[in-house]
């Protein structure tokens, strides 16, 4: 019974910890200054709301001889259309960007592929694990596109003129039922999951290892959870007692590699412009089965991403089949293209933001004591070795998908660089949200021995990376890298390319000039010198993202 009592507070985490929408900010208890050494009831939760419970085996009608997945959520379901275009239940749930729920990117560097066995003369030292959380609710809370879309829903049958038809008649009696940022019980599997495969993979790598290790998330609710359900996965239902888990405060005072903070800057008129591009014809179509309320072209990117939220969270959408095929590729791609401006290399602070954790990798995998270069790592914890140990054999941080993309954008990855058109779909484009930063998301930096070298290997949910000479690596077919050549090349380059103090602590028309989207996630030498030539407070042509994910 003791310790059924001791597992119950790691299992219903989501439930315990997130019992306030109102964070209030107390000092006293974050880590560093807690009286406990590693604390983990530290506040700032987020905005939470929490959402209705699911009944799939009452709700779920799709008649099928298929078997539903392993996650009991329904992803059967194909694209409106979909045996005319020869479509699959992939073409809706690997096309739903960041909501996503997880899978192996099999089909994101196929060349690679063949590949992902370690090499026999090679052996695993270490490994660093960038995990995101697991599967949630919308963020935004009431301010959210998907929650905006279900008030408007409510109010206009409240009106009692509304009426829909054919493959939208579910909405005559449908609810919205979605919380905000908590993470769900999908979310919850996705962690435990992965913490399994973990311990699957690397378990051997702690054998011998005299310390715990300290495994590191953020303060917000979904990101503590997942870590908790993480190590349960990994460690056991005695978790806490195998390691230390080291709570980082997510808030825009405190410097934290797992959530930077700059002066935030949106480069996403063209983005809009693409969604304005292809809305119009689906919800004219959609609009052709309501009476008495319009669906709305900006409505259109919320009521798709709530196929994926409400799949996750609730287990069953009617959302999902009511678009075609080529509609879920259009909504991947206002996905890629969002987080390609907004987090990765047409954003000019991308580098910026992510060169934090490049550096404590570096650090890391150097056994090298903090001594800068300082962007946006917490000093203090960085240089007390109780929260940042070197030579440990397995690393695991937990992150958020636009993190993610930051850090992957500062080591200068541009694998995922895709030229992407804003006026058609690019379809030989590498990188696709939904295979890079789907829920539960892993980026695996493998340190591998090999015939007395020392050679890095990157894997993306499984994809080994094809790493090149922009990481400072000579091209090869197993995509492996040797590790000095790439701690060089990245020591040389990551934080000098990112322009750290200009482009996350300036400001954009006084310290430097930005009309657009730019190229290498960082700023060029001629967008800092123009504001010599020209000062300007309100520069053109810049929008906050349109979207509610």
């Amino acid at each position: 019974m003791a310790q059924i009592a001791a597992l119950l507070p790691l299992i219903f985490a989501a439930v315990v910890i997130a019992d306030s929408s109102t964070p209030t900010k107390n000092w006293n208890n974050v880590t560093g200054t807690s009286s406990t050494t590693f604390p983990t009831d530290v506040g700032f939760l987020g905005k939470l709301m929490y959402g209705q419970s699911p009944f799939v085996a009452q709700v779920d009608k799709l008649d099928t001889n298929r078997p539903n997945g392993k996650y009991g959520i329904e992803m059967r379901w194909l694209p409106k259309d979909g045996k005319k275009d020869d479509a699959t239940p992939d073409d809706i749930f690997r096309n739903l960007g960041q909501v996503s729920p997880y899978h192996i990117a099999d089909d994101l560097f196929p060349e690679t592929n063949k590949y992902r066995s370690v090499p026999d003369n090679c052996e695993i030292k270490q490994v660093h694990l960038l995990s995101r959380h697991g599967a949630r609710y919308p963020t935004g809370s009431k301010e959210g596109g998907q929650y905006k879309f279900g008030q408007k829903v409510a109010k206009a049958r409240q009106s009692g003129d509304f009426k829909a038809e054919g493959d939208l008649s579910f909405l005559n009696s449908w609810n919205y039922s979605l919380g905000s940022e908590v993470l769900v019980h999908t979310g919850a599997q996705e962690l435990f999951d992965s913490g399994v495969k973990a311990y699957l993979d690397y378990a051997k790598l702690l054998d011998g290892y005299e310390h715990k290790p300290v495994i590191r998330t953020t303060s917000q609710s979904r990101m503590l959870d997942s870590a908790r359900y993480w190590t349960l996965g990994f460690f056991g239902w005695d978790a806490p007692e195998k390691m230390h888990l080291e709570v980082l405060t997510e808030d825009s005072s405190q410097n934290n590699t797992l959530a930077p903070v700059c002066n935030e800057v949106y480069y996403d008129d063209s983005v809009n412009d693409w969604i304005d591009t292809y809305s119009p014809p689906i919800a004219k179509r959609l609009n052709s089965m309501l009476t008495g309320f319009k669906i709305s072209d900006e409505d259109i990117y919320n009521v798709m991403t709530l196929c994926g939220y409400e799949t996750v969270s609730q287990g069953y959408s009617d959302f999902c089949n009511i678009f075609t095929k080529e509609e879920w590729e259009q909504h991947e791609y206002t996905i890629d293209l969002q987080f390609q401006t907004g987090s990765m290399f047409l954003n000019p602070i991308a580098k910026a933001k992510g060169v934090g954790w490049v550096t404590e990798f570096l650090d890391r995998v150097t056994n090298s004591k903090f001594d800068g270069p300082q962007s946006l790592q917490n000093s203090t914890l960085d240089s007390n070795p109780t929260y940042f140990p070197l030579k440990q054999p397995l690393y695991a941080d937990f992150s958020h998908d636009t993190v993610i993309s930051n850090i992957l954008t500062a080591f200068n990855f541009t694998q995922f660089a895709d030229d992407l058109d804003f006026t058609k779909i690019n379809k030989n484009r590498r990188y696709r949200t939904s295979r890079v930063t789907p829920f539960g998301a892993l980026i695996a930096f493998e340190i591998l021995e090999c015939d007395n070298d020392q050679y890095l290997r990157v894997k993306v949910n499984e994809a080994v990376v094809p790493m090149n000479q922009d990481q400072g690596c000579e091209k090869r077919d197993d995509g492996l890298c040797k590790l000095d050549s790439f701690v060089k090349h990245q020591k040389e380059h990551a934080f000098k390319d990112s322009h750290f103090e200009t482009a996350c602590m300036g400001k954009n028309g006084t310290d430097y000039i930005v009309t657009g989207p730019v190229k290498t996630g960082t700023l060029s030498k001629s967008q800092i010198k123009a504001v010599k030539s020209k000062r300007s407070n309100a520069i053109p042509g810049l929008k906050t993202m349109r979207r509610g994910a």
